[in-house]
C-alpha cells in the first residue's frame, strides 16, 4: 500500500494555498475594476485591490505558488509561502510597510531554500538560475518602497522569467546544445540580472536594455526549449508544449511592443500572455506534486489558453483606441473567465492519487 498517498498534506501547504487563491481573487477584482469590468467599489478593501492589483498578483499569488512548490519539493520552509500570502492580505488591510517587510523576508527565505538545496543535494546551473530569481523579487520590493513603478514591474517580471528559464534549462540538459547556445543563454541571464539592478538606480538605461533582453530570451526558448520536440505529443505532454511555445511567442510579442513604445501593452502581454501560459502548461505537473491530485487529460484544457489570447487581442485594440470603452471591460472579463475556467476544469478533472 502506498502510505505516502494517505499521509496528510503539510499544514503550511494547506494554509498557503488558500492564501494564494485569495490573493488571486483580490488581484482579479482589482483588475476588473481598473478596466471598467466592475464598478469601482466603495469599500476600503476594494480600493486597495484596485490600487495594488499587480503587486497582489506578483507577490501574493505567483510568489506564494513558486515558493510553495519549492518548499513542498524540499519538505521544509513553508513559512516562506505563508509570508508571501499573508503579505497580500496585509496589503489590502492598509499596512503596506508590513506587507513589503513580509515580502522582503520571503525573498530572502526563498533564496535560503535554494542555497540549502544546493548545499545539501547538488549544485547545478538551473538551480543557480532559479536561486538568482529571488534577487529580483527582493529588488521588486525595493522598487515599490522607493516608488519606482518600472523597477517594481521589471524586477517582478524577472522573478518569473528567471524561475521559468531555470526550470526549462533543467530540461534542456537532455538536449545537445551548441557552445553558442550555451554561452548565449549565460549572457542573457547575466544581462537580465544586471538590468534588474540598474532599474533601481538608472531606470531609463534599464528600460532600454529590458526589451531587447526579453526578446533574446524568448527567441532562445522558442528555438532551444525541448517543448519544440513535444509539440505532437499526446495528452498532458502535448498540452504543456503548446502552452509553453505560445507563451514564448507572447513574450517575444511583449518585447516587440516594448521596443515600439507600447509599454502597457507589453506588460500585459508578458504577464497575462507569457506567464499565464506557463501556469496553464505547468498546472498538470504541479497538482500531483503539491496536492497529490492527478488531473485526467482533456483537450478542453487548451480552451482557456485560446480565451486568454482572444482577451489580450481585444485589450490591445482597446488600448490603441478602438472602441476602448467597450473592448477593455470585455477583455477584463475574458481574462477572469480564462483563469477561473481553467481552475474549474482542473478541479473537475482531478482525482486523488491512488495506491
Amino acid at each position: 500500500m502506498n502510505t505516502h498517498a494517505r499521509r496528510p498534506l503539510p499544514l503550511g501547504l494547506r494554509l498557503a494555498l488558500p492564501l494564494a487563491l485569495l490573493n488571486l481573487l483580490l488581484a482579479l477584482a482589482g483588475g476588473l475594476q481598473r478596466l471598467g469590468g466592475l464598478p469601482v467599489g466603495l469599500s476600503f478593501i476594494a480600493q486597495q485591490a484596485l490600487q495594488h492589483h499587480g503587486l497582489l498578483m506578483l507577490g501574493g499569488f505567483f510568489a506564494t505558488l513558486i515558493s510553495l512548490e519549492r518548499a513542498a519539493a524540499l519538505g521544509r520552509g513553508f513559512a516562506v509561502p505563508l509570508a508571501c500570502g499573508l503579505a497580500g492580505v496585509v496589503l489590502v488591510a492598509g499596512l503596506p510597510g508590513v506587507a513589503l517587510g513580509l515580502w522582503a523576508a520571503a525573498a530572502l527565505g526563498l533564496l535560503a531554500l535554494y542555497l540549502w538545496a544546493g548545499h545539501s543535494r547538488a549544485w547545478s546551473l538551473p538551480l543557480l538560475i532559479e536561486a538568482s530569481a529571488a534577487l529580483p523579487l527582493l529588488m521588486a520590493v525595493a522598487g515599490q518602497a522607493q516608488g519606482s513603478d518600472f523597477a517594481l514591474r521589471w524586477n517582478g517580471s524577472l522573478f518569473l522569467l528567471l524561475t521559468i528559464a531555470g526550470e526549462r534549462r533543467e530540461l534542456c540538459r537532455l538536449l545537445p546544445l551548441s557552445p553558442l547556445a550555451r554561452h548565449g543563454f549565460l549572457l542573457l541571464w547575466a544581462g537580465l540580472l544586471a538590468s534588474g539592478g540598474l532599474s533601481l538606480w538608472q531606470p531609463a538605461l534599464a528600460a532600454r536594455l529590458a526589451w531587447p533582453l526579453l526578446l533574446g530570451l524568448a527567441l532562445w526558448l522558442l528555438v532551444f526549449d525541448i517543448a519544440r520536440r513535444q509539440w505532437r505529443a499526446k495528452a498532458w505532454a502535448g498540452h504543456t508544449a503548446h502552452c509553453l511555445l505560445l507563451g514564448y511567442a507572447w513574450a517575444a510579442a511583449a518585447a516587440l511592443a516594448g521596443l515600439l513604445g507600447l509599454p502597457q501593452l507589453a506588460w500585459h502581454w508578458l504577464w497575462l500572455g507569457f506567464v499565464m501560459a506557463m501556469v496553464f502548461g505547468h498546472a498538470p505537473i504541479m497538482l500531483p506534486a503539491l496536492l497529490r491530485l492527478q488531473p485526467r487529460y482533456s483537450p478542453w484544457a487548451l480552451a482557456p489558453l485560446g480565451l486568454m489570447a482572444l482577451s489580450l487581442l481585444l485589450r490591445a485594440l482597446g488600448q490603441v483606441g478602438v472602441a476602448a470603452s467597450h473592448l477593455l471591460p470585455c477583455a477584463a472579463w475574458l481574462h477572469g473567465l480564462s483563469l477561473l475556467g481553467f481552475g474549474l476544469l482542473m478541479a473537475m478533472r482531478c482525482r486523488a492519487r491512488r495506491p
